[in-house]
């Protein structure tokens, strides 16, 4: 392997799998050094560990490759070696590849496939086949709609009161009239609420419809059973159908078995499902999606909820994104439009349409009035401007100090502002002083710093460390000799894995307590809410891989919500620093955000999307986005 490609892993900017596996392909196919197969193979590698699940060749044809800023600095003097390789032109880089026998056509098995321009690890470019073929197989309305009888139905779960589109009503008729939908909005807009009545509706019809509930997190899964149960108390349905309604929801992971050898549940042996509903959607990746679609029945009905506007995935992929259009304005095909206003789910012409809408568009109910944030809520206002990439006018409601339930601080150049530090210190010093283990979880979870880095001055690392130590200041807490390392009364934890023994999950956050008085005398155990609305207990010993809490990544925090939110974004501008993250990150509050970043760097990443590069949008049918 080339000497470049090794001092690239060696300096951080090409991860040891991406050089081993080119370097693997290269002398498997017997290739030079240098050659355009290597570059290809440790790109698609690095790209795939970014969220990529392919590169476009033609993008980075030409180009240098693993390039950053000292590569600029070696340039200006003659005389400096510069570290990033260039790829070559597009024709005969895709020549070369045609010419490898590692790379094949689509469908051809290879480690590596080449379709059309885009190059893909194999495996992912069946996952991306798999995921298309599925969702395009439920596209089309059900053949045997009762369309009148839906109607009526319809109009029953859904009085029209105002006579303004009903946009719940709208996505209830979409998801209750084909085997697979999607139902997408922003907090607050009532997805889980609609899904409970879709249900019903279905078990009106359907009687002894087998229904499963899963999410991609123990804590979004948790996040769900809770807002089923409560939706199932303001749905005005009937008792017997109520009462078949699921109220448990599992992890995805769980739902198919997963185990040493794999998912129980495959092609092979189908999940004895006849309608699947996945919360949280927008957190589920590429093969993880692949593995759920393909062990589900072709006649099993599959509704999606989530926000498409927040964060990807954290693995490869953004198929909530794909399937509906990366927040492209949505029109529906004319016969889809004619079939809502049979259905009286929307008055005549209230749909926008267009001929050459995609499938995937008619599938997608989108929730558009957030019952959570109205006209006088900073939080709405803030999340819409985000999301519209308005970062001055985000800028603007933060300075004309209207909205009681947002503030700013300004972040310095080197390190998180004091007032940061003591606003978190105050928060979690009053959880703390707490004697009952209950009340001090319910009190930590109305409060949460999240930051978009995980390391350096401005990441979820610093931040646990100063919060730690103001706390400790305070008389909150009383760190072991090694700091925030090691075990103490009081220290929050964040679960890394999932533990179907110990019965913990991803993303489950609990606290490390003492019994009795103050920090007592008992054993130090972790305490976690329980199923059922209490608390459970956890020794230590039997804790899964877990990280320190009093901050979390944006990442992190999704299927979450608190009352409060410290959102800390760092200084200097960042690949990270997106439009989705801090719309996800001021999303997750409930009643007040305060927002800490530079204002350059805040307004430059609301005009900064989220870019991973798939062909699953095209393949269900939306045109590419120039």
């Amino acid at each position: 392997m080339s000497n470049r490609l090794h001092r690239l892993m060696e300096t951080g900017r090409l991860s040891p799998l991406s050089y081993h596996f080119a370097r693997f392909v290269a002398e498997r196919c017997g290739l030079g050094e240098d050659s355009p197969l290597a570059l290809a193979a440790a790109l698609v590698s690095a790209r795939n560990l970014e969220g990529d699940v392919c590169i476009d060749l033609a993008r980075f044809a030409g180009c240098p490759l693993f390039r950053d800023e000292s590569d600029a600095e070696a340039e200006a003097d003659a005389e400096a070696p510069v570290l990033a390789p260039t790829a070559p032109a597009l024709a005969d880089w895709l020549e070369a590849l045609r010419a490898a026998p590692w790379v094949g056509a689509p469908g051809q098995g290879t480690p590596l496939v080449l379709d059309g321009e885009r190059l893909y690890l194999g495996k992912y470019w069946r996952f991306e086949q798999q995921v298309a073929d599925a969702l395009l197989a439920r596209m089309a309305p059900v053949p045997d709609l009762d369309v009148e009888g839906l109607a009526g139905a319809l109009a029953q779960l859904f009085p029209d009161t105002t006579g303004e589109p009903d946009w719940q009503k709208a996505a209830a008729a979409i998801a209750a009239s084909r085997r697979f939908a999607v139902v997408s909005g922003g907090p607050g807009t009532g997805k889980t609420t609609t899904v409970v009545k879709v249900l019903a509706l279905l078990l009106e019809q359907y009687p002894a419809l087998r229904i499963a509930l899963a999410a991609p997190t123990g804590k979004a899964g948790a996040r769900l059973t809770e807002a089923i149960r409560g939706g199932k108390r303001r749905v005005p349905a009937a008792e017997d159908v109520l009462a078949r309604i699921p109220e448990t929801a599992v992890t995805i992971h769980r739902l198919l078995g997963y185990g040493p050898n794999g998912f129980r549940y495959n092609r092979d042996n189908p999940l004895p499902a006849d309608c699947l509903v996945v919360d949280e959607a927008s957190m589920v990746d590429l093969p993880l999606m692949a593995r759920l679609l393909d062990a589900l029945s072709p006649d099993t009905r599959v509704i999606l909820l989530g926000d498409r506007d927040q964060l990807a995935s954290v693995e490869a992929g953004a198929v909530l994104g794909d399937i509906t259009g990366h927040g492209r304005e949505l029109r529906c095909s004319p016969a889809q439009a004619v079939l809502l206003e049979q259905l009286g789910a929307v008055p005549a012409g209230a749909l926008p349409t267009a001929a050459s809408a995609p499938p995937a568009a008619d599938a997608v109910g989108l929730l558009r009035v957030s019952y959570r944030f109205d006209a006088s809520s900073g939080i709405g206002a803030l999340a819409r401007a985000v999301n519209a990439g308005r970062g001055d006018d985000a800028l603007a409601l933060f300075a004309q100090g209207r909205f009681e339930d947002i503030a700013w601080l300004d972040a310095g150049e080197e390190a998180v502002h004091p007032d940061c530090i003591a606003r978190a210190v105050d928060r979690y010093a009053a959880c703390l002083a707490q004697s009952d283990v209950a009340e001090a979880l319910r009190l930590f979870e109305q409060t949460r710093v999240l930051a978009a880095l995980y390391r350096g001055p401005f990441g979820v690392e610093e931040l646990n460390r100063r919060i730690a130590a103001g706390l400790q200041a305070r008389g909150a807490i009383r760190l072991p000799p090694r700091g925030d390392g090691g075990d103490y009364h009081g220290k929050p934890v964040i679960v890394r894995a999932n533990d179907y023994e110990v019965g913990l999950f991803n993303g489950d956050i609990g606290l490390l307590w003492r019994d009795g008085e103050g920090e007592g005398d008992g054993p130090l155990r972790a305490w976690f809410p329980g199923p059922e609305g209490g608390v459970r207990a956890v020794s230590v010993r039997q804790l899964p891989d877990h990280d320190t809490a009093f901050a979390l990544t944006v990442h992190k925090s999704q299927g979450s919500e608190f009352d409060e939110v410290l959102l800390v974004l760092p200084a200097a501008p960042s690949p990270v620093l997106t439009r989705e993250l801090i719309y996800t990150g001021v999303t997750r509050a409930r009643r007040r955000v305060t927002v800490h970043a530079a204002p350059a760097v805040f307004a430059s990443a609301c005009r900064a999307r989220v870019q991973r590069s798939s062909a699953l949008a095209e393949r269900l049918g939306w045109l590419p986005v120039d």
